[in-house]
Order: structure tokens, then C-alpha cells, then sequence
């Protein structure tokens, strides 16, 4: 492997090893499931979420977005689009404020507004009931649970959800575990925690997560615009019909350096 320009970006709390492949003629090379581990350790490598590959975009599209899981496998990423769609426009000289592209979901838009990132999520699948919450596929599969604030501020989430992960009636897939408080805190906004697969343990913020409980909510108690607390920032979500949301939140470039050959 050659060396390697990489960018860290951080989407509330949510972070990701960046690539542009886009000018490298190298549309079919992915990280080996062994270097996405190395890469993201936070012991002995750069240390993130996942790794967000900016390949060519096909006909009509700006680009074409590949996320790894940590241990190598692909999925789709809320916050790894609004990442990808921030970044993309920070290597335009002409800073350009909206963006189509497509990831292993499907096509995607991206809109700059308010000095943050905007993606718009389709949802899969709408909430249904299960005898362990509420399922929602928002791009991945997630199950949302409803929880007090303080419990939930309080839950040992890494007890609780590896078992509901890896439960058989999520086989093979498994499932992303959310759990958001049942109401809003006095400013309006809802706490969440995610234990997301692939990381195989509770990150900061997840954002096709966020846009799954804000299914459950709008399901369960109406709206179509919710706000959420995360541990790592504030994310929102704006529903424009049935099956489609689109996420917000900020966005930040902390540092960039360089991958050496191992």
C-alpha cells in the first residue's frame, strides 16, 4: 500500500478516517477488513467510527460515498454522509451548497444551510412493533426503545444492547440499538444513545439512528420536526413525507495527515 492523505472529520461526536479516491483511478480498491481495524483503533491507529471512501461519482451524481464499519464491513452512514457532503464541498474552490450522490443505500442530496450539513435519509422501512421495540430501516437496520431521561442518562447501555444486537430475530443483519428519552428536556430536545454494529460498542452520535427515533416519535406521538441531545452534539431531523428525513447537525475537520505503508 502506498501512502496515503486521510482527513479526520467529526460529525457531533461521530468520527471518521477520510480518502478521496476520487482522482486515483482506484474505484474498486477498499481497505482490507484487517486495515480498517488497524486504522480505527484508538490505541494504535488514527482512531474513529469508520472510514468514508469519496469515490467518482456515477452519470448526474458528484460523487460516490463508500463507509466501513471498524471491522471492515460496509453499510450506510447518516453522519458519515453529512461528513462526506462537507468535506466534498470544502476541496470545491467554488464551495458549492448542494450535492447529489449516491451510497450503498441509493442516491442522496446534500444541502448547505445555516452554516451546517444537510443529507436527506429515505426510510427503508417504518416503524413496527417487535417484542423488543420498535425496528426501523433508515438507511441500516436500527430498533428504537423509549426510556425516562434520567434512566437513560443513567442505563449501562454496553449491558443491554449486545444481546438485543445480535438477537436471532434480527439474523442476519442485526440491528443498531437506539434508545431516546420519551419526552423532551425544557429546550425541546430529545436525549439519545446508539450502540451501533460494526463498532460494536456505544458511539457519540449516530445519525441514521436519530432519524430512526424520530420515526418512532412522529409514529408514536406526531410532529415532523424533532431535535436531539446526543453525547456528542445536537442533531436534527425534519420529515418531508412518509419516507423521507433529512438530518442536520454540525460538522468539523480537526486534522488531516498521513497513512504509511505498514
Amino acid at each position: 500500500m502506498q501512502r496515503m492523505e486521510f482527513v479526520k472529520l467529526d460529525a457531533a461526536g461521530n468520527d471518521f478516517i477520510a480518502l478521496d479516491l476520487r482522482g486515483q483511478n482506484e474505484e474498486v480498491w477498499t481497505p482490507t477488513p484487517a486495515q480498517a481495524a488497524q486504522w480505527c483503533d484508538r490505541k494504535h491507529g488514527i482512531g474513529a467510527d469508520g472510514i468514508l471512501l469519496l469515490r467518482p461519482g456515477k452519470v448526474g451524481t458528484d460523487f460516490h460515498l463508500t463507509f466501513l464499519n471498524p471491522d471492515g464491513s460496509e453499510a450506510f452512514c447518516g453522519n458519515g454522509a453529512r461528513a462526506a457532503f462537507t468535506w466534498w464541498r470544502s476541496l470545491s474552490d467554488n464551495a458549492f451548497n448542494d450535492a447529489h450522490f449516491t451510497a450503498l443505500d441509493g442516491l442522496h442530496e446534500g444541502h448547505w444551510i445555516k452554516g451546517e450539513p444537510c443529507v436527506d435519509l429515505l426510510l427503508m422501512e417504518t416503524p413496527r412493533d417487535t417484542a423488543h421495540g420498535a425496528f426501523v430501516h433508515s438507511g441500516t437496520e436500527h430498533l428504537v426503545l423509549g426510556m425516562m431521561a434520567q434512566e437513560l442518562a443513567d442505563l449501562d447501555l454496553e449491558s443491554l444492547a449486545p444481546p438485543l444486537r445480535h438477537h436471532a430475530d434480527f439474523a442476519p443483519q442485526g440491528v443498531n440499538v437506539n434508545v431516546v428519552a420519551t419526552s423532551p428536556d425544557a429546550d425541546g430536545f430529545y436525549a439519545i444513545r446508539t450502540f451501533e454494529k460494526g463498532v460494536e460498542g456505544e458511539t457519540l452520535s449516530c445519525g441514521s439512528g436519530t432519524v430512526a427515533a424520530a420515526a418512532v416519535l412522529r409514529w408514536s406521538v406526531g410532529g415532523e420536526a424533532f431535535k436531539f441531545q446526543a453525547p456528542g452534539g445536537k442533531l436534527g431531523v425534519v420529515f418531508e413525507d412518509e419516507k423521507r428525513a433529512w438530518l442536520s447537525g454540525p460538522v468539523e475537520m480537526p486534522f488531516s495527515g498521513t497513512i504509511l505503508p505498514s
